[in-house]
């Protein structure tokens, strides 16, 4: 019997042809991996260290960057940095202590003083009207219900301008007038005019003295507020 010697199939050649490839594939991967995956190493330490720094570096410099980013982002959208960086910023000014001129303040301002409510500084701004202005910081005890220790509390917070107190015309004032002022009292003024109208005229406190109801307390008292005219002297 004659055989004959039979080649390799197409499709038996296709298979090899397939296999052939997927082998290569399989080395070229298989190479090109162990190529990525070599260490290099450097030649001295001296690199080693120097990579470390940068590593370092790039590593703080990557989060100080995300974190600035965080904080802006959940502050303020659009942020602006502190100009206190970058600048000198001056010192805050010092809070200069509060002072009352005690012959011109007001209710309103005379509220600002500490311990000094709204029924205060209504009888203070009322007593001065009745007594012409104050002469001494001492005359806010004669205010109702003023202490001691109020007073001494609001002296450095007072000043007084006896410039502006008002002051009466002993020899023109009428006796309703005369009368109404806190130091003098009713009779006291009515002898005053009775001299007065008499011819009597009042140059000095020595003349006040010679007024039969007028005691010494009272004169020292109401003599800041005495115009004597263009004659007026002072007390012997």
């Amino acid at each position: 019997m004659d055989y004959k010697k039979k080649g390799p199939t197409h499709s038996q050649t296709l298979g090899i042809v397939w296999l052939s490839v997927a082998l290569l594939t399989i080395a070229a991967v298989a190479f090109f991996s162990s190529r990525h995956n070599i260490e290099v190493v450097p030649n001295d330490t001296s690199e080693v260290l120097q990579q470390d720094i940068l590593t370092t570096k790039e590593d703080s410099v990557y989060r100080s960057r995300r974190t600035y980013s965080h904080n802006a982002h959940r502050t303020n959208k659009k942020y602006r940095p502190d100009t206190s960086f970058y600048t000198i910023v001056p010192p805050a000014p010092t809070k200069q202590p509060l002072v009352v001129e005690l012959n011109s303040a007001d209710s309103l301002t005379l509220q600002l003083l500490h311990g000094i409510g709204p029924a205060y500084a209504r009888r203070i701004v009322r007593y001065r009207e009745r007594l012409g202005g104050f002469t001494s910081t001492e005359q806010l005890l004669e205010v109702y219900g003023f202490t001691p220790e109020l007073l001494e509390h609001l002296l450095p917070h007072l000043t007084l301008d006896t410039m502006a107190v008002r002051r009466i015309d002993i020899n023109h004032v009428e006796l309703k007038q005369l009368a109404m002022h806190p130091y003098m009292e009713y009779y006291q003024a009515r002898d005053i005019v009775r001299l007065r109208n008499s011819g009597v005229r009042f140059h000095s406190a020595d003349d006040l003295r010679a007024v039969p109801s007028m005691a010494d307390s009272t004169l020292m008292r109401i003599l800041p507020y005495i115009d004597f005219g263009e004659q007026t002297l002072t007390t012997q």
